[in-house]
């Protein structure tokens, strides 16, 4: 009896110890920085961005403990079943401190800018960090950083209106003005022609008689091409502000048909704005049937809700464009990626993976399944 009577109480103090040193590990567990997987499924890739290569696939509820943060990106490096790797995190949920965690890819060569004059042409770094580079343009090499905030007087304007020449305190450089807020007076800052331009411009009408439909070019310079569609060869190139007679819309509504000094030609109209009775146009009619027209009742299909949108080789902007569809395709739906943002499609062009985002979807959603 003594003896069972120390068994039980030895007993007991073996699972009071235990209980209390799992206590101890879960605290330690929960302290630990770590995410859990938010949605479906989520694919753990080899760097940080939707163009590497994909490590493994992990399911909802994943714990993934926290290796290392990449500044400025929503993409962090985790343990995972296949090693380490690199996940979005606005598809999970962080828990844990993570105020101990290494950030990654923090630039070396910070510079700052110059003394800016009252009034004069600026940019305000309105992103993380910035690289400048040694011309207008990705592929040129990066002079130096600056963080977010840095104002950098401008000194000339790439013939494309987007990458901006600067004065930072590592010399004269070209940024990427999309990632920045100007600021001061931009009247006297040269502008850079564009490259590969033809030096005869086309020009559009003059004097035109009140309601006459046309269309006024708003943007830098634009393509008039020999048919509606990208597809169709440039006929020439006109001018933002050019004036540009229409005398027909395509079925679509996107493409204008007008006249130039050039000739008849083609225009993307999201880059105009329209003036006159546009209404009183006649359009003119596909010349082809729409794409998938023949698809109807519960078979599941996304029509194309947008100007023009890419089919991909694989669900992500990484993957390489399959083919270009226009707005109001409808295609057959094959699958869904785990994310849910992506549809495995069939087409003309074989099968292909579209962003969802720019899409309406039709038929019975229930026959569509994740593909892996």
């Amino acid at each position: 009896m003594a003896n069972r009577k120390k068994y039980r109480i030895l007993l007991l103090s073996m699972v009071v110890v235990a209980l209390f040193t799992l206590g101890q590990l879960v605290a330690v567990a929960q302290n630990t920085p770590h995410l859990v997987v938010n949605t479906y499924r989520l694919n753990v890739r080899s760097g940080p961005g939707a163009g590497h290569d994909i490590v493994t696939a992990v399911s909802g509820g994943t714990v993934l403990p926290v290796l290392s943060l990449r500044v400025g990106s929503d993409w962090i490096e985790v343990s995972s079943p296949a090693g380490p790797g690199w996940v979005n995190s606005i598809y999970t949920i962080d828990r844990g401190d993570f105020s101990g965690v290494r950030n990654q890819y923090t630039p070396l060569n910070l510079t700052s800018g110059t003394a800016i004059p009252a009034g004069a042409p600026h940019l305000v770094v309105n992103t993380s960090y910035l690289n400048v580079r040694t011309g207008p343009g990705a592929g040129h090499t990066i002079l130096a950083t600056v963080k977010g905030g840095t104002e950098l007087l401008v000194t000339q304007i790439d013939g494309g209106g987007v990458w901006y020449q600067v004065e930072t305190a590592a010399g004269s450089g070209w940024v990427n003005s999309s990632f920045a807020v100007t600021r001061g007076s931009y009247v006297n800052v040269p502008r850079q022609p564009r490259p590969g331009l033809p030096t005869d411009l086309a020009t559009g009408a003059t004097d035109l008689a009140p309601g006459t439909p046309h269309l006024v070019i708003n943007t830098s310079f634009l393509n008039v091409r020999t048919g509606p569609g990208v597809g169709h060869t440039v006929l020439t190139v006109v001018k933002g502000g050019t004036k540009l007679i229409v005398t027909a819309i395509d079925d679509g509504g996107v493409w204008y048909q007008v006249d130039t000094s050039a000739g008849s030609g083609w225009v993307n109209s999201t880059h105009a704005v329209g003036r006159g009775n546009i209404s009183s146009l006649r359009r003119t009619a596909a010349t082809t049937p729409r794409e998938g027209g023949q698809l109807s009742g519960p078979t599941p299909r996304a029509v194309v809700n947008t100007a023009f949108l890419n089919i991909r080789s694989g669900p992500g902007v990484g993957y390489g464009i399959v083919a270009t569809v226009p707005g109001g395709t409808v295609l057959k739906v094959l699958g869904l990626s785990g994310g849910r943002g992506w549809y495995q499609v069939e087409g003309s062009f074989g099968q292909g993976w579209l962003n969802n985002h720019y899409t309406v979807f039709r038929g019975d959603f229930s026959q569509v399944r994740v593909v892996s």
